[in-house]
């Protein structure tokens, strides 16, 4: 993988987990401090995809080779502000949630707290993959990604049986079921980037030097 390349989306994701992180302990334990940290984390991932997005064009030559070359640095690149855009679905629910004064149950925390704490794990695996390129990481994410997004596809069905029986009111449903079709985004982009490392990785011209004119 290029070097360059490789530490801006290393940046990126760190602040990824970053705003995750905040935004877990903004469904925790809600303040206004911590919505105004994961909305200031947010500006600073869009000016560094955009860097990223930029960097990668600049260094990209003007053939057909090079177009090549860059297609799967701009792909990842793309499920990386696709990511960001999922935890700021988070934010704008968490919002919701406190404005609106919407309470879930004990059950329905537990499984928002469950997907949150494996979408931060899988974060972590990931930001461990770009720096290693190790394919035992990638082939782990993998595995579990696909275990939670079975696993948070349950707790959709099963919130169904809850409202149905009055353990859950409707007004809390379209936030439970927002945060956690958003978390499933961010674990189904985690997937899509860590393959695209391992593609990256493996290409015998993944450097830029052999697309050199």
């Amino acid at each position: 993988m290029d070097i360059e390349i490789k530490e801006k989306i290393i940046t990126v994701c760190e602040s990824l987990k970053k705003m995750l992180a905040l935004a877990f302990d903004g469904f925790r334990r809600p303040t206004e401090k911590s919505s105004k940290d994961a909305e200031e984390v947010k500006d600073k991932i869009h000016h560094y995809s955009s860097q990223l997005t930029s960097f990668i064009i600049s260094k990209s030559p003007s053939t057909e080779k090079g177009r090549e070359w860059a297609k799967p640095y701009l792909s990842i690149a793309s499920s990386l502000d696709r990511m960001t855009y999922n935890i700021e679905g988070i934010l704008g629910r968490l919002r919701a949630k406190s404005q609106n004064h919407i309470f879930f149950s004990d059950q329905a925390v537990k499984e928002v707290n469950d997907v949150f704490q494996e979408a931060m794990r899988l974060l972590e695996n990931l930001l461990n993959l770009v720096t290693t390129e190790n394919k035992l990481v990638a082939q782990r994410i993998g595995e579990e990604g696909r275990v939670m997004l079975k696993i948070a596809n349950g707790f959709s069905e099963v919130h169904e049986e809850r409202l149905i029986q009055g353990i859950c009111v409707p007004k809390s449903s379209p936030v439970y079921l927002g945060m956690i079709e958003s978390l499933k985004g961010v674990i189904v982009h985690i997937l899509e980037v860590s393959g695209k490392i391992v593609a990256v990785s493996s290409k015998p011209d993944a450097r830029i030097s052999s697309v050199d004119p």
